[in-house]
């Protein structure tokens, strides 16, 4: 039997997009926040529902901001980071992730990390094995991940949107180099800043300046050598900013650039994210305590499609 798409999903994107997107008045019956749970389960649903993949692997967060990267840039996601030390994030969203992963395990569903890694990083060695994969994210980041075997399905807030990225339309959609690896998005990334992750970007090269010096030289070393040439087009003010960014440039490009570091992935249930068996007395209890049988339930029926162990 030909093996089917692997859909392997950004876990912790999209169950902060569903906290977001489902009203905080969803809890569960003594009135425990439930809402990223309900538009979780309703989210990895409908995707499984409408890509119809054959294995699923739900990529987990084992550092949200790994020592290394932090080493390279230290603003890193640094305006992120709680009076803990932990992810700043909503306190009725934490246990709320608690309960997701349990979710995704009494389903049978499989997960993956890594040691001193992050989703994307986990996500892009999973995307490099050659089979077809379907990425799903809310993070832009990992457009550069779209390849002839990987399609990136971005969701928008909410669901509402959801748009397939191949590298042709990650070139259409932001004015790239047509014809290259989508990981040329990663270089766009770094030129441009994402002030989310912590990324200043060089100074006056906005999108429409990024993907011209991109389609004109190629990527930051074509870019950086373009700077140190007088007769390659660059106006002095670009020559100027991108000199200035040269130790930025080669810093923000190991942290951007995925695929660079190689990881041990750990996982849980099958690596080629066939579905294990259902706990059905968890679930059920899972269930209840969350208030969220009809989603839960729905989940499980869906998933009830992927290629079983």
């Amino acid at each position: 039997m030909t093996q089917g798409p692997l859909m392997v999903l950004d876990s912790a994107g999209l169950w902060f997009r569903a906290f977001h997107s489902v009203p905080e008045k969803i809890t569960g019956p003594d009135g425990t926040p439930a809402n990223a749970v309900r538009g979780f389960c309703d989210m990895v649903a409908v995707l499984v529902d409408e890509y119809r993949p054959s294995g699923l692997v739900a990529a987990l967060d084992r550092n949200w901001r790994p020592g290394w990267r932090v080493d390279l840039l230290p603003g890193y996601k640094a305006h992120r980071v709680a009076a803990d030390g932990g992810e700043d994030a909503p306190e009725s969203l934490l246990p709320q992730v608690d309960v997701i992963c349990e979710l995704l395990d009494a389903a049978g569903l499989a997960t993956a990390g890594a040691h001193e890694a992050e989703a994307d990083d986990v996500i892009a060695a999973l995307a490099g094995h050659g089979r077809e994969v379907l990425v799903v994210t809310g993070d832009r980041d990992l457009f550069q991940l779209a390849s002839t075997t990987t399609t990136v399905i971005y969701v928008g807030a909410g669901m509402r949107k959801r748009l397939a990225y191949t590298p042709g339309v990650v070139a259409e959609r932001f004015d790239l180099p047509v014809g290259q690896d989508a990981g040329v998005y990663a270089d766009y990334a770094v030129l441009v800043g994402d002030a989310s992750d912590g990324l200043p970007g060089v100074a006056g090269v906005g999108p429409k300046t990024a993907a011209t010096l991109l389609r004109e030289h190629g990527g930051l070393e074509g870019i950086t050598a373009a700077a140190a040439d007088p007769d390659s087009g660059l106006t002095p003010r670009q020559r100027t900013a991108v000199t200035d960014a040269v130790d930025y440039l080669a810093a923000a490009r190991a942290v951007v650039r995925l695929g660079g570091r190689s990881f041990d992935l750990e996982f849980t249930g099958n690596p080629d994210g066939r579905r294990g068996p259902a706990d059905t007395a968890r679930l059920e209890a899972l269930a209840a305590s969350t208030g969220q049988d009809r989603a839960i339930r729905r989940l499980v029926e869906v998933i009830g499609t992927l290629e079983p162990a």
